[in-house]
């Protein structure tokens, strides 16, 4: 059934392609499964925010939740490299996995229903900014629970494909087992030292070993947005490193 759900989701991305008559701007999507009734689940509440969903606030029947890493072909992760503002090529592959992932969240959904089983998709994911912004459903947090990966001193998940991506989800009622959350640490500054290169790639100075500037970071992607509608993003911090496409082993001298 997995391989099912696998190629399903890859039909989906390129039917969305032949229909909106755009290229495909990603490499083979990555499927991993969270248990969800995971324990990691409720801490979110205390972690993120007490307003972060719970799998089973959506589906009181849920069992898994797949979460979806849509990995960026090289060319786009490269085309950002370079500059302080976000690059025409990222901005667009960021606007355009957004505009996509409904699409494919139902279609995942549909086909689920198909097979006999329950999904959907969350809801009422937006930002609360009170000063602090935070979201409702951390995409990134849910890929960590489902599988994909771990935290980079740049607050990305590193997964087998690397960094260079987006995370999308939806809850299931699947019968099968879920996918181990990783444990062996993937950044390499956290494993050993090695390596600071996110920190160093922050145009702005916003990203430090022990943490972050959230708000001066969310300023520039603000600022990105403004030039690129719809883009409010950055992806400094993910391009150019030894993790960006899923080489974990060391750092580049």
């Amino acid at each position: 059934m997995r391989e099912k759900i696998q190629a399903e989701l890859e039909r989906l991305i390129e039917e969305f392609c032949r229909q909106t008559g755009r290229e495909n701007i990603w490499q083979k999507p990555v499927i991993r499964y969270g248990d969800a009734h995971s324990p990691l689940f409720d801490q979110l509440k205390e972690l993120v925010d007490p307003q972060h969903h719970h799998p089973c606030e959506y589906l009181p029947g849920a069992t898994l939740v797949l979460s979806h890493f849509l990995p960026f072909k090289e060319e786009v992760g490269r085309s950002n490299v370079d500059g302080e503002m976000i690059s025409p090529q990222w901005a667009d592959g960021y606007n355009y996995s957004n505009e996509m992932a409904p699409y494919i969240n139902d279609g995942l959904c549909k086909f689920i229903h198909a097979l006999g089983y329950e999904a959907c998709p969350p809801t009422d994911i937006g930002m609360i900014n009170d000063g602090f912004p935070r979201s409702r459903w951390s995409q990134k947090h849910v890929a960590y629970i489902c599988g994909h990966g771990t935290f980079g001193v740049n607050n990305m998940m590193i997964s087998d494909k690397g960094c260079v991506g987006r995370y999308y989800s939806i809850i299931t009622a699947l019968p099968f087992a879920h996918d181990q959350v990783v444990t062996e640490e993937r950044c390499l500054y956290k494993k050993d030292g090695s390596c600071l290169q996110c920190v160093e790639r922050c145009p702005i100075g916003a990203l430090h070993a022990d943490g972050f500037d959230r708000l001066r970071c969310l300023d520039q992607c603000n600022i990105n947005g403004e030039k690129f509608p719809g883009a409010d993003a950055c992806g400094k911090c993910v391009v150019g490193l030894p993790c960006s496409f899923g080489n974990f082993g060391a750092a580049a001298k």
